[in-house]
């Protein structure tokens, strides 16, 4: 008997110190979450932002097939990165 009331209260140790880890966990969620609220993402940048894409035209071979010589060369990287 006395083995079993020994677990029992050994078991509600351990639930607390959970619960009491959890409400300190979820505390700390919400400080993070308070203090990134103020932290504006997509905002314009401060200075001259620079345009880092430069769009290519497709070459077109007989309507709307492809250059197959391009996509291959393409297929050749995408192997050679072991990918």
């Amino acid at each position: 008997m006395n083995g079993i009331f020994r677990m029992s209260v050994d078991f509600f140790k351990l639930l607390i110190a959970f619960a009491v880890l959890t409400a300190a966990f979820y505390a700390g969620m919400t400080w993070v979450d308070h203090f990134q609220e103020k932290v504006h993402r997509y905002d314009e940048p401060g200075s001259g932002a620079v345009k880092v894409i430069h769009e290519q035209d497709a070459k077109r071979m007989d309507g709307d097939q492809l250059d197959n010589r391009r996509d291959y060369s393409r297929f050749i990287e995408f192997l050679r990165d072991g990918e």
